[in-house]
């Protein structure tokens, strides 16, 4: 390669070579020299570079190994791998002695000397450096916090749903080892992993050296463990430097921090039953809201005992729910002054929103059962389908103070957990209240006995439990948590069969399966479960109640009452005879049979109230109970409601399903259950099962033959399907 030098300048590019005169290619020893140290040092330039992108290549390796993860603040810089045995002891220089406020004076480089070794050791066997593990972590600074988080930590570790970790952060400079003695833990009692995240000099920190090398520390975690949740003690028993840290750092890296309120665990073990949760569960502890609604019949004062038994719960940890009361037309004066005085959520702040909105009728007169179920759909519709979910309470209900414990329990382990989010997808709610009839009003329940669980475990521990919790074909209105996608499905279900019945001219009433002291919705509901496969799940009989049921003040529901003899309204009564359902031929005179047992008082953890210690069974392994109350095989119930779904397309939906096919069935969309003749080609798919019926019996019908001395024919080779 020619350096610049053997070029001519520019100035001589326009000139004729004649011009020049002729010379001999020579050049000064000068050139010579400036031309080879021009060549050595590219070489030079080239070497330096390599060098370098060597360095980079060695930094990042080390980087993916070591997880770097500080904080990008001046002054500081932080970095975990460094051996333990030489972590330097004692005092910094020109530091005092600890203990006292005025040592916090050390503000020098961040190192994390006993980090990395639990660290690497632990990514390996968890999966810590997937998104998606099994990993929760445990954080505390000060001493107080750790004791009372250890016993919480060693509960999750023997429930052995987590890998479970705990940080040690902050200025104590005692060792881990050390701290588990005094309180009496193990490896054996205690399979917990045990990290000490703090700095070097950590007790002469000041507190911004404090606060980033919580920071810091945290990055490390992260990048190493990916836990799916974070958990700490309450931010007014831990230090500030530690709570901001916490708070900034998990925010920033989207991952769920979890604060335990004051007072919940080591006093009464009031939060005892999120130790039962597993990562995918927690990680979406703030995920969810619910909203309770609650619609107040004429003449009721029985809501004032219920908003007071909603004020009074405990929503420590968690955000209230909000609360949607739909008032009568005709309201005592009394209850009207009391509601419009009633503040929530609790404590709320001048700056904070009121969660508290009031729905008031215009007129009361009698509804058909259409028009009173369309309008109490229409009081709620979720956000989210995933997210947002609705409590309906009635106005005679009084609830627990451990109630929204028991709702944010049951919906994060059946909507989140990473073991039965797949097996709920058939749930469309979780009822508090534990009815004591069938749905026609008439016929005792029978609940379920633990013997009738698909599980040997509990029937091994737990011989003597008197009930069990079990799945139920059957709506309910007292109290009972649905699910957003399950209520916005029921929408969808309600629209097409109110459409169907006012355009069906030869429409027919259907048999009321439903007692007429329920509202009319649940006689749609009914359907759309049936259909659908859908079940609630209802609690276990237990001594004391979630949820109790007041019946001096029972009121009939107001598509049902008869218009009293002396009522002077000029509103006629709306046409009965063509309604969808028939009904009786009297109105119910006497309130439903209701066993006013008294409620779980707020000083009983709720897991000590609930059967098997607070664990909740698989889906699969619960007794299933179809509407009438006879128990079925789980695998039965999904033949029952494509057997009944087929008969409600044809005398509901007015469908005609044509030879060998079957209705294109989406998840979440109920219009497979309604013809209106205006139906794609890909809105119908082949009936394998019929086709395969039809098969199976060309089969029998050749061996008949054959055996008869005719000839022996070719056999169909049939594959089962196994959907």
């Amino acid at each position: 390669m020619l350096g610049k030098v053997m070029l001519p300048g520019d100035e001589e590019l326009g000139k004729k070579d004649d011009d020049h005169k002729y010379m001999p290619a020579r050049r000064s020893g000068w050139s010579i020299w400036n031309h080879t140290f021009r060549w050595r040092r590219r070489r030079l330039v080239l070497a330096v570079v390599g060098l370098g992108f060597v360095y980079m290549l060695l930094s990042v390796f080390q980087g993916r190994n070591m997880s770097l993860g500080q904080p990008v603040m001046p002054g500081y810089h932080t970095s975990y791998g460094y051996d333990d045995k030489h972590e330097p002891k004692g005092a910094p220089p020109g530091a005092q002695s600890a203990g006292s406020t005025e040592s916090h004076t050390f503000d020098g480089r961040i190192r994390y000397y006993r980090l990395a070794k639990t660290l690497r050791k632990s990514a390996a066997h968890t999966n810590g450096y997937d998104d998606k593990n099994r990993n929760v972590l445990f954080v505390m600074s000060s001493l107080q916090s750790a004791s009372k988080m250890l016993p919480m930590i060693c509960e999750m570790s023997r429930w052995n749903r987590n890998y479970v970790h705990a940080a040690l952060m902050g200025r104590v400079d005692i060792p881990v080892q050390e701290l588990l003695q005094l309180n009496g833990i193990d490896d054996t009692t205690c399979p917990a992993t045990w990290h000490d995240a703090r700095p070097d000099f950590t007790e002469y920190s000041t507190d911004d050296r404090a606060h980033l090398a919580v920071i810091g520390a945290m990055g490390h975690i992260h990048n190493m463990l990916h836990p799916q949740a974070v958990i700490m003690d309450d931010a007014k028993s831990e230090d500030d430097f530690f709570v901001r840290g916490m708070r900034n750092k998990t925010e920033k890296l989207g991952t769920t921090l979890i604060e335990v309120p004051k007072d919940k665990w080591d006093q009464k073990e009031n939060f005892s039953w999120l130790t039962r949760l597993d990562g995918g569960s927690l990680k979406n502890w703030h995920s969810s809201t619910v909203d309770i609604l609650i619609q107040v019949p004429s003449d009721s004062s029985n809501v004032l005992r219920l908003l007071k038994s909603i004020k009074d719960a405990d929503y420590s940890g968690m955000k209230p729910p909000r609360i949607i009361l739909e008032l009568p037309a005709q309201l005592d004066e009394a209850v009207k002054r009391r509601v419009e005085n009633f503040e929530w959520p609790p404590h709320r702040t001048a700056a904070e929103s009121s969660g508290f909105i009031i729905r008031r009728r215009i007129m009361n007169h009698r509804a058909t059962q259409e028009d009173a179920a369309m309008r109490f759909l229409e009081l709620f519709y979720p956000t989210s389908t995933t997210k947002s979910h609705v409590l309906l309470l009635s106005a005679d209900a009084q609830l627990s103070p451990l109630y929204y414990h028991y709702v944010k329990y049951m919906l994060l382990e059946y909507r989140f957990s990473e073991y039965g989010k797949e097996d709920s997808a058939k749930v469309m709610g979780v009822s508090l209240e534990l009815p004591e009839m069938l749905l026609d009003g008439k016929t005792a329940l029978m609940p379920p006995k633990v013997i009738d669980m698909h599980a040997e475990r509990f029937k091994k521990l737990y011989k003597t439990t008197p009930s069990a919790p079990f799945l139920w074909q059957a709506p309910n209105s007292h109290a009972t948590l649905y699910f957003g996608d399950k209520w916005a499905e029921l929408h969808s279900f309600l629209s097409n069969r109110v459409v169907k019945h006012q355009e069906s001219i030869k429409a027919v009433s259907r048999a009321k399966l439903v007692s007429e002291t329920l509202p009319a919705w649940t006689e749609y509901m009914l359907e759309f479960m049936r259909a659908r496969g859908y079940a609630l799940l209802y609690p276990a009989k237990m001594s004391e109640a979630l949820v109790t049921i007041h019946n001096e003040l029972y009121h009939i529901p107001e598509e049902f009452s008869p218009k009293p003899k002396d009522s002077k309204d000029s509103i006629p009564d709306p046409q009965l005879d063509d309604g969808p359902f028939l009904r009786g031929d009297a109105a119910p005179s006497r309130p439903p049979n209701h066993a006013e047992l008294p409620i779980i008082p707020s000083s009983k953890a709720l897991h000590l109230a609930l059967p098997f210690d607070g664990d909740l069974p698989e889906i699969p392994h619960l007794p299933h109970l179809l509407y009438d109350g006879k128990i079925v095989e789980l695998g039965q119930v999904k033949k029952t409601a494509h057997e009944y779904a087929d008969s409600f397309r044809k005398e509901i939906g007015g469908c005609t399903i044509p030879k060998g096919k079957k209705r294109k069935v989406v998840k979440g969309e109920p219009r497979d259950l309604f013809c209106y003749g205006d139906e794609e080609e890909g809105e119908w798919v082949d009936d394998v099962e019929e086709t395969t019926g039809e098969k199976l019996a060309v089969d029998v019908g050749t061996k008949t033959m054959s055996t008869s001395g005719g000839a022996q024919p070719t056999p169909t080779v049939i594959e089962a399907d196994e959907d």
